[in-house]
């Protein structure tokens, strides 16, 4: 299985209340290089294929039509920059990856190009660009411009996209000889002059940055409406999906497939990772009590402010005692909104969905090792390609995972030793072992029943 851990540039980035709990951030800051570094060692350490490093440009201040709530209880919130993180990580390790997220709404493609194919020749390989357009009105407010409609989102990303692929392969790859007997450092026949014109963008004459080692850094991709999935199809290589029943997983695997094959791409072109929170201990009561402890730092105040900014819809109107309620179009994260429409019993009231997605987003994996093994396993023989984990207590549950599931995923043969292949692309591109379905089961003695 593929693995990734989902982390942003925040004292609190996806588990609302983290940062109190007593194990978090002891003797290290989210803001600070020491914290970095180790978060990529530990990384390295487990053999993850790659850090997923979320982001936004606002303060939430959808719920109750203000930001007080999301500074009062540090709702994804405060939230650095990401980008300079990648080559911090980079210095430490050798092998894994990291992705980044960048909108296509603000930023002109030039810049993203020119900054992906420098992270990608830092990184010898290792980057990835989470493509995203941007649903937050707040955001478009931030740099004073106001967003496209969601469709027109997806074609503007379409066109951004085809001009940053048009600089990143203007270079050929033995374009700098780097002569120094002639004189000659790169051949000017083989820099190809960039004369582009779109319906968004414009951009004329040659790229900055030669040729990197992977080409172009990988497309990961986490749009789950109908738009968002055919561009997937088109163009992702990874794709993280976050439903919380079989059906819905399925459901999505099915789209994504569908899309795929629209575009007249293989099936596995794109790798799905699904978001879970892995919760560890070396015994169940010990990960039950980590897993309460979590639940006990989120209040129904602060899971509204973080649903109601996913979603673009102001929650307070509604009882937080009632079933949630039918909020119509949503201009927010349609793929939420499917999950709770779908995945949950109607009668879950509006707060405790709120607490479940401020408690992680994702649904928790909970128990001993061996126990968090056979609910990844499980999970994954329901279709996709692996997991992003999405952290609590910072850094230790990273450490926990390492240390305590990755030897017992080793054991079943489910994760490999170390690193087989140089670049991030090619990892993804390898896959898994053995498909999204028909697993191994491996019993306590380490005995594989036999395969038909």
């Amino acid at each position: 299985m593929l693995l990734a851990f989902f982390l942003s540039h925040s004292a609190s980035p996806h588990t609302v209340g983290q940062w109190r709990l007593p194990r978090s951030f002891q003797g290290l800051r989210y803001d600070r290089p020491a914290y970095w570094e180790h978060v990529a060692r530990t990384a390295e350490r487990g053999g993850i294929d790659t850090i997923f490093l979320s982001d936004s440009y606002s303060i939430y201040e959808t719920y109750r039509g203000s930001s007080d709530d999301t500074l009062r209880f540090a709702v994804q919130c405060p939230r650095h920059d990401p980008l300079p993180l990648i080559p911090l990580m980079a210095r430490v390790t050798e092998r894994v990856g990291f992705v980044t997220t960048l909108s296509t709404a603000f930023l002109p493609p030039f810049w993203t190009a020119r900054t992906f194919a420098t992270l990608d020749h830092l990184t010898e390989g290792r980057v990835g660009w989470n493509l995203v357009t941007t649903a937050g009105e707040q955001e478009g407010r931030q740099f004073g411009q106001p967003l496209d409609e969601h469709d027109t989102r997806y074609r503007r990303a379409d066109e951004y996209l085809r001009l940053c692929q048009t600089l990143w392969d203007s270079w050929a790859p033995d374009a700098v000889l780097a002569d120094r007997v002639n004189g000659v450092f790169a051949d000017p026949s083989k820099v190809a002059r960039i004369d582009f014109d779109g319906d968004f963008f414009a951009s004329h004459g040659r790229f900055t940055v030669p040729h990197s080692p992977q080409g172009r850094p990988l497309i990961a991709q986490a749009g789950s409406s109908g738009a968002g999935t055919a561009f997937a199809g088109r163009h992702a290589e990874l794709v993280f999906g976050l439903r919380h029943s079989a059906q819905g997983r399925r459901e999505f695997v099915g789209k994504v497939r569908e899309a795929t094959r629209a575009a007249g791409r293989a099936d596995d072109a794109v790798r799905i990772l699904w978001g879970i929170v892995p919760i560890v201990a070396e015994t169940r009561e010990e990960a039950l009590r980590k897993q309460q402890a979590i639940r006990d730092h989120v209040t129904v105040e602060a899971g509204l402010t973080m649903l109601s900014a996913f979603l673009n819809t102001d929650l307070s109107r509604f009882d937080p005692d009632a079933p949630f309620p039918d909020i119509g179009e949503t201009s927010g994260i349609r793929g939420h909104l499917a999950a709770i429409t779908q995945d949950f019993p109607a009668e879950t009231s509006l707060g405790d969905i709120a607490r479940h997605f401020a408690a992680g987003q994702g649904p928790h994996v909970v128990g001993t090792p061996a126990e968090v093994a056979d609910q990844l396993q499980t999970l994954l023989e329901e279709g996709g390609d692996g997991f992003i984990c999405i952290t609590h207590t910072l850094p230790g549950c990273m450490d926990e995972f390492v240390d305590l599931v990755i030897p017992e995923l080793r054991r079943r043969g489910l994760r490999p030793d170390g690193y087989a292949h140089a670049t991030l692309r090619e990892r993804v591109q390898a896959g898994p072992w053995y498909g999204p379905r028909g697993l191994p089961r491996i019993d306590a003695a380490g005995v594989v029943p036999a395969q038909n």
